[in-house]
């Protein structure tokens, strides 16, 4: 007696998988849930369950704003990132600005070049020996343009967080600054 091949063409042994098109939206995690303990009995459910809904509501957030708001307003997110951290500040060097708008360095000088073309931001070099240290200031066009686009994503957020009570805005807030800080404490020990 032999066995049949599956249908699909995979292995005899292979676990049965669920129809990627027959999966949607909050479902994803659940499903994915089950899947993955097909393959690693000993996963931690809630912990995966956080960390999906903590990446897909990031991702979601992300995403959103930039079709809603950055786009509009003619940037990407990091561009909208990038040019919050100098709103806020006034003026910041470069390396400053990868770093607190959670940009590459690579990335901050591509989308600065872009932002400096586009007459949003100034950049002037601070040192004559070090031709990396480069400090950046909006434009009034930049400044106008940050403040009407940040606005906006203050106000989307509001609706988004508006099922929450204060004291819930709160706790949630304590427990994200938590994990983040548990997140950033895990990368300094890793190298990363």
């Amino acid at each position: 007696m032999t066995d049949k091949a599956p249908a699909d063409n995979t292995a005899p042994d292979a676990p049965v998988r669920a129809a990627a098109s027959q999966v949607h939206g909050v479902e994803f995690s659940d499903v994915a849930l089950e899947l993955t303990r097909r393959e690693l009995p000993d996963l931690d459910p809630m912990a995966f369950h956080l960390g999906m809904l903590l990446l897909r509501t990031a991702n979601t957030h992300s995403q959103t704003s930039e079709r809603l708001i950055h786009r509009p307003h003619g940037f990407t997110s990091s561009g909208f990132r990038i040019l919050y951290t100098v709103w806020i500040f006034g003026q910041a060097e470069a390396r400053d600005i990868a770093r607190l708008s959670g940009v590459s360095r690579q990335a901050t000088s591509t989308v600065l070049a872009t932002l400096e073309a586009e007459g949003l931001v100034v950049r002037e070099r601070v040192s004559t020996t070090d031709r990396r240290l480069v400090s950046v200031r909006l434009s009034e066009a930049g400044a106008a343009a940050i403040k009407d686009a940040f606005a906006e994503q203050n106000r989307l957020e509001q609706d988004w967080f508006g099922d929450l009570t204060g004291d819930e805005r709160l706790v949630l807030k304590s427990l994200l600054g938590r994990v983040a800080g548990r997140i950033a404490r895990s990368a300094r020990t890793t190298g990363d």
